[in-house]
């Protein structure tokens, strides 16, 4: 695909520069996703979703420049719109996504207090009890603690610490081959309550000690979670959720909470501060520009 992407881009007579950072940023892409979804992660399925995920990867974790998270997106449009074009791709999962602006990051959006409220709730009126306990469980610990989604779905059994004072999460998180840092995060007690409503359904497996399961008892995806999270906010109404809105909904209540930087840099696993400040303070400007 690579190959034909890059005949298309030549007879399309694009300078030899623009090829070549095109045909770049389209490896980092697959690089990223083999990194963050999983080394399943192919270029003919790849979700809208993960693409937001991705410029949000550019634009917050990496504090990438407008320009430069532009350039990696439209090469990301001309790829699936040719792959599109060749039927490599059934639809094209770039065509709805929106350019980073130049004065203000495009981001997922956090939620307010009300909002919180409606989505958790809407986990609870499912028909199935161990869905029902089991989807309610990952969206208190992704609105109470800030996780990914990769983290979540890569949880053990052995990964809640139950301690004085109070039950830990521990997430270790891998920077490079040769570097896994770990972060130990206290539960509150609505969280503590559902994780333990969910470990009375959960389906009993010695076949892995994954956390997270389907009723077959098989580890939840990725795509799992994030259908979880979208198909509560269109039961409530909610637009414009995903998994990053929650994660910057905690992010955000923390540091209003504590005004601590440092605790919310560390609560989330980002690797500076300087990502931390840039990742809270999209939301001020958005909000003093309003």
């Amino acid at each position: 695909m690579l190959l034909k992407f890059e005949e298309s881009l030549t007879e399309a007579e694009m300078s030899a520069s623009t090829v070549v950072n095109y045909l770049a940023d389209l490896r980092v892409f697959l690089r990223w996703g083999k990194r963050e979804i999983g080394q399943h992660f192919s270029l003919t399925q790849v979700s809208p979703d993960q693409v937001r995920r991705y410029r949000f990867h550019l634009a917050q974790e990496l504090n990438r420049a407008a320009a430069t998270v532009n350039r990696h997106m439209m090469a990301l449009r001309k790829f699936f719109a040719l792959a599109k074009e060749m039927g490599d791709v059934a639809a094209d999962p770039t065509s709805e996504i929106a350019l980073v602006q130049e004065n203000g990051q495009a981001l997922s959006r956090p939620l307010s207090a009300d909002e919180t409220a409606r989505l958790l709730a809407a986990a609870q009126h499912g028909s199935r009890a161990g869905l029902v306990r089991r989807d309610l469980a990952i969206l208190q610990l992704l609105l109470r603690t800030g996780l990914k989604v990769s983290e979540i779905v890569a949880l053990k059994k052995d990964d809640l610490e139950f301690e004085y004072p109070g039950v830990q999460l521990k997430v270790c998180r891998e920077w490079s081959d040769s570097e896994t840092k770990t972060r130990h995060l206290p539960l509150a007690g609505d969280v503590c309550k559902a994780l333990h409503e969910y470990l009375k359904v959960r389906p009993q497996t010695s076949a892995t000690e994954h956390f997270f399961l389907s009723q077959e008892g098989r580890p939840i995806s990725q795509r799992t979670v994030q259908r979880i999270i979208s198909d509560c906010a269109k039961a409530v109404g909610l637009e414009g959720v995903s998994a990053q809105s929650l994660r910057r909904t905690f992010a955000l209540q923390l540091f209003s909470e504590t005004q601590d930087l440092g605790l919310v840099s560390e609560r989330l696993g980002h690797q500076t501060k300087a990502i931390t400040e840039q990742y809270l303070a999209v939301h001020e400007n958005n909000q003093n520009q309003k």
